[in-house]
């Protein structure tokens, strides 16, 4: 199954393109294994829905293992945010937009104090006038990951703001003719990519709101230290 793949690559996966392919290949991406966990964890659900007990007890009893390497290896070490690698230093940063499906599953993978450390950071170290980076390596960020933070924003009101904010104030002030794009420079609001991220179905991530339920608000608490 795709799951055992994913279990053969964890919790270190090697050198490979992800989502932001656009970046280049990259070896030992937190974010990457945010999302490898949580399909683990979606494996087993299913395994769950199937009845098969078994199989889902395996699946899900690969996950703490791998997730206290993460817990461990790549955060901080001032505990201010976690790393976009591992052995990067504390200037690295990414953002772990791929924590969004936690919430839509309703799963409880990962603590909830990682989400509400991520989003802290974001708003306080990273912001931008019109988004938060994508990481450390550039100023753009896309539309839709900027949408799946409001997601992920859904129980601090004022992270929330700030975010719609900004994405309200790239699409109303960008100086680019294409509208409401989805790579954009998050300092001055430009459209990037030479007209090809436009009209693109991933700006939906936008609407990642209502996908939250409002059950979760036992499970994550989203308040400033």
């Amino acid at each position: 199954a795709w799951a055992d793949f994913i279990i053969s690559e964890m919790p270190m996966p090697p050198k490979q393109l992800c989502t932001d392919d656009f970046e280049g290949p990259e070896a030992n991406n937190t974010n990457l294994v945010v999302k490898g966990l949580l399909a683990v964890e979606a494996m087993a659900g299913l395994f769950d829905y199937a009845g098969n007990k078994t199989a889902a007890s395996y699946y899900r009893g690969k996950i703490p293992g791998f997730l206290a390497f993460w817990l461990e290896h790549a955060l901080a070490s001032d505990g201010s945010h976690y790393k976009r690698e591992y052995n990067l230093d504390d200037t690295s940063f990414s953002l772990k937009y791929n924590l969004l499906y936690q919430l839509i599953m309703n799963a409880t993978v990962f603590p909830g104090k990682v989400l509400s450390t991520e989003l802290n950071y974001y708003s306080t170290k990273q912001a931008q006038k019109y988004g938060i980076p994508l990481n450390d390596r550039a100023s753009f960020q896309l539309t839709e990951y900027q949408g799946g933070l409001i997601g992920m924003a859904y129980n601090s009101s004022e992270i929330r703001a700030q975010l719609i904010d900004q994405l309200y104030k790239f699409a109303d002030e960008t100086p680019s003719r294409d509208p409401f794009g989805d790579r954009y420079d998050t300092k001055t609001g430009a459209q990037l990519g030479f007209h090809s991220f436009i009209a693109r179905a991933t700006i939906g991530e936008i609407f990642s709101l209502l996908l939250i339920s409002a059950d979760k608000s036992d499970t994550y608490q989203m308040r400033r230290p």
